[in-house]
């Protein structure tokens, strides 16, 4: 009987509770890196390569290899997308690699700069021979110099005149003619103040690439005191077609010829919601994530154990590529179009064909897809027209350095590719600004898995949650926002909780849906049809095993 009514009881309680929905990956889905399609040879195959044998996503390594070759072109030369505008690109990108902990970001950002750092150890051995030879000059101006001015003492001693014009002269030579010492070609920095990176880029007027293992903490730097002009640096610095001036009281002016910096980083996706979350209540918000175009989330690669010997037929044609673009002169070299009064730097035009596909891919985005989308995207789009224009000179230039093709303007198979890459980024994109436009999804998913392991009482108030200090939960908005969203879910409902025995003034306190246990079980949630809450899809869904194009004709919006 007791069995009876302990069945009746819990039958009851289910009957009072709605079946709850499941919240799998609220994320947006990915599409899978077609290497091929988006990379010309030996690139494709240096990323492939690279990626299987740590079994991490090509993603991170291709993302950085392109990072690497646009620091390496630099502002040395651009490209014109439009015929008669003075327009340049230059391909300096910023790239950004999204991933948990321990998940290759390191590894695989290494391989894609090794090439670059590869140039930067020749430099500096390079360097050490020159400096060797500085050396020797100086000691023999020294030598030369002071037997100059001993003569010079004598000839005033003696009253010679003639003897005396003439060590003056001497003097006067050797200083025009003295030793200067041999500048350290650089290519890389990876933790620089300003200051110093203005001094770099003085000295290597084609730009720098700033690496960061941890990206958090160049973002979360800018907004320390003592660096309020380091975002504005950086800014400008993403532009990379024009000189900047620098004014200190202690260090006097300093003009950079081409402030052009590549950046290059790995951050977390939860130090990444901390820094959307903050950004969303700037209201000076200046689009410096925007300024991160090569930005890739991809979903995560299993772990299997391989050991295997890098292909060195990729890795030298690779690293050929690299010594070609390095040592190249783009004007007598490539054919690019010197600079002029109106024009800064050389540059490349498009061919007929590319340009016929750079405009009505740019009318498009324009018209059709930017209008479409949430303000925070159209923000992130808007750029993609200097990110599509500097990967077409990208690819193509690495193209022709490895195959020696024809030199002239911008062909369309290379600006095709440039355009698949926006497509496939534009679908990572829309997965990194989810964070921002739906904060209380993630919040409810993260307390969802507390209430799954009992880490909090039923029913829980939410001074419970927040003495968690879970991140993510940290204020009453956000967990207020959370337990909304599961309510509307059905994984609970408020109910009056008195606070202390004596009663006194109650608070909101939340009761659990018992069904939630159920979920990973027996039972099934009800799946409900699309939510009209903004298109929020709460059901986890696999990433499509073929391209899926952001800006495909199918598509009439930019669904988020």
């Amino acid at each position: 009987m007791r069995d009876f009514d302990a069945e009746a009881e819990a039958a009851a309680v289910d009957a009072e509770w709605p079946t709850p929905e499941r919240i799998g990956s609220d994320l947006p889905p990915v599409p899978q890196m077609d290497v091929e399609a988006l990379l010309p040879a030996p690139l494709a195959g240096y990323v492939r390569d690279a990626a299987h044998r740590k079994a991490a996503p090509a993603e991170f390594v291709a993302v950085s290899l392109l990072v690497s070759l646009g620091a390496l072109i630099g502002a040395r030369c651009g490209v014109r997308p439009k015929l008669l505008d003075d327009w340049i690109v230059v391909p300096n990108l910023w790239g950004a690699i999204i991933a948990p902990p321990s998940k290759k970001k390191s590894p695989s950002m290494a391989d894609g700069t090794k090439p670059l750092k590869w140039l930067a150890a020749q430099a500096r051995t390079k360097h050490a021979k020159a400096m060797e030879a500085y050396q020797d000059e100086v000691e023999q101006y020294d030598v030369m110099m002071a037997a100059a001015k001993k003569a010079m003492a004598k000839a005033a001693e003696a009253a010679d005149d003639d003897k005396l014009a003439a060590a003056k002269a001497r003097i006067a030579a050797l200083k025009d003619s003295k030793p200067q010492p041999p500048t350290l070609k650089r290519y890389t920095s990876n933790d620089a103040t300003i200051e110093k990176l203005g001094d770099l880029l003085v000295e290597n007027p084609q730009g720098l690439l700033t690496e960061r293992d941890e990206l958090a903490g160049l973002l979360t730097s800018f907004d320390k005191s003592g660096h309020e002009s380091d975002r504005a640096f950086y800014l400008e610095a993403w532009n990379g077609t024009e000189g900047h001036e620098i004014d200190r009281i202690a260090r006097g002016s300093l003009f950079i010829p081409n402030l052009a910096l590549s950046v290059l980083g790995g951050i977390q996706p939860e130090r990444l919601e901390r820094y959307l979350d903050s950004a969303s209540k700037d209201v000076g918000n200046d689009g410096l994530l925007a300024r991160f175009q090569l930005m890739v989330w991809p979903d995560p690669v299993g772990f299997e154990w391989r050991d295997t010997l890098p292909d060195k037929a990729l890795r030298d044609a690779v690293y050929k590529v690299f010594e070609t673009l390095d040592d190249d002169d783009f004007m007598a070299a490539w054919g690019a179009e010197p600079a002029d009064q109106f024009r800064r730097i050389p540059s490349f035009k498009l061919s007929a064909a590319a340009a016929q596909a750079f405009i009505a891919w740019d009318t498009k985005l324009q018209t059709e897809i930017m209008p479409a989308c949430q303000s925070v995207l159209q923000e992130h789009f808007g750029k993609y027209e200097k990110l599509v224009a500097g990967l077409a000179l990208i690819l193509d230039m690495a193209e022709r350095a490895d195959t020696g093709g024809i030199i002239g303007p911008i062909r369309e198979g290379p600006m095709l590719k440039a355009i698949a890459w926006a497509d496939f980024l534009g679908a990572h994109a829309k997965r990194v600004y989810h964070l921002w436009m739906h904060p209380e999804v993630r919040a409810a998913q993260r307390l969802s898995e507390f209430l799954l392991q009992g880490k909090l009482p039923d029913p829980f108030t939410t001074a419970d949650v927040q003495r968690k200090n879970w991140g993510g939960l940290g204020s009453p908005k956000q967990i207020g926002a959370a337990l909304e969203f599961l309510e509307s879910v059905g994984w609970g409902r408020p109910a009056p909780k008195p606070m202390g025995p004596s009663g006194g003034r109650p608070s909101t306190a939340w009761e659990v849906n018992p069904k939630i246990h159920r979920l990973n079980a027996k039972e099934e949630p009800t799946k409900p049809t699309k939510p009209g809450n903004g298109g929020l899809n709460r059901f986890s869904s696999p990433s499509p095993s073929v391209r899926e194009d952001v800006f495909s004709d199918d598509d009439d919006r930019v669904d988020l």
